[in-house]
């Protein structure tokens, strides 16, 4: 038996841990800084829904200190132990919230690019979200004009990772679905 092996069980000894599995790769807990892969993305996807934000590079597969950060909120807020890694217990915590979020279906967001002189009802569903996370349009006509330009430049503004454009398109989306979730 190898070494990592060996330490692993003896880190895990009677305590209740799941034996996460993906697209047939073992992964070993706890995650930490320097970690990456699908996993990391995975759980990084899952602390946003989750409602703990990841304003600088979101869900990008590498656990570096920002994840770390988001990580120790989440175990905050949820009475964890507060050491900045994803093991059994964070993991648990973690899968429990997420399947029992409340759904953003309220305010569905629309695919695709929209931006000035854009009119219907994926318009409409924009502006109703941005009102929602009080980046108010002023109005929910449906025609993407200055205003509604405006509300999503300041909510763009928000977020190093967005560029700060006034159009609407999926980098923006996910971070409006991000605001709607923490807002339920």
């Amino acid at each position: 038996m190898n070494d990592v092996v060996q330490a692993t069980e003896k880190y895990f000894k009677g305590k209740d841990i799941p034996d996460p599995v993906i697209k047939g790769e073992s992964i070993e807990l706890p995650l930490n800084i320097g970690d990456e892969g699908p996993f990391v993305r995975d759980i990084q996807k899952d602390l946003i829904k989750a409602g703990i934000g990841l304003p600088i590079y979101g869900a990008d597969g590498i656990y570096g200190s920002e994840t770390k950060r988001a990580v120790m909120r989440f175990q905050k807020k949820y009475d964890l132990l507060v050491d900045g890694l994803v093991g059994p217990n964070t993991l648990n915590k973690l899968k429990e919230v997420t399947s029992s979020s409340r759904s953003i279906n309220e305010f569905p967001l629309p695919n695709g690019i929209l931006s000035r002189g854009d009119e219907g009802p994926k318009v409409k569903q924009l502006q109703r979200a941005l009102k929602e996370i009080n980046f108010d349009p002023k109005y929910i006509d449906g025609i993407y004009g200055p205003l509604t330009e405006d509300a999503v430049r300041r909510f763009q503004s928000m977020y190093a990772a967005l560029v700060n454009d006034g159009i609407y398109g999926p980098n923006t989306k996910q971070y409006i679905e991000m605001e709607l979730e923490e807002n339920g």
